[in-house]
């Protein structure tokens, strides 16, 4: 269901991530999103928390910058978002990966 929103978002704003500022606020999100990810991972053992946090935490970020901004661009945090929801969704596959130890022409692979 994740991996659906997400490629459905990029679907749908393709143009997004074209503008420097709107790639500043993807870099912005995956930045923060990543050691929330990381920290409540390592915490819980629970992907959906981790992935939860590190999305509320970005976009809680994201909108906080908004807010001190002159004017609060839905777009910017859109790409805040995007940012988030890409380090997670593939911190999640690289831990489904490893945790089922998937089988790739007969050989065990690990994503790290």
């Amino acid at each position: 269901m994740r991996i659906l929103f997400f490629l459905l978002a990029f679907n749908c704003y393709g143009q997004l991530l074209t503008e420097e500022d709107k790639q500043q606020h993807f870099i912005g999100g995956a930045v923060f999103s990543a050691p929330t990810f990381s920290e409540v991972y390592l915490n819980t053992k629970d992907i959906g928390k981790a992935f939860t946090s590190g999305l509320l935490v970005s976009t809680l970020v994201g909108t906080g910058k908004e807010l001190m901004d002159d004017k609060f661009d839905k777009r910017d945090l859109l790409a805040t978002m995007l940012g988030s929801m890409t380090v997670n969704t593939l911190l999640t596959t690289i831990l489904i990966i490893n945790d089922k130890g998937i089988k790739i022409f007969g050989k065990q692979i690990r994503a790290i």
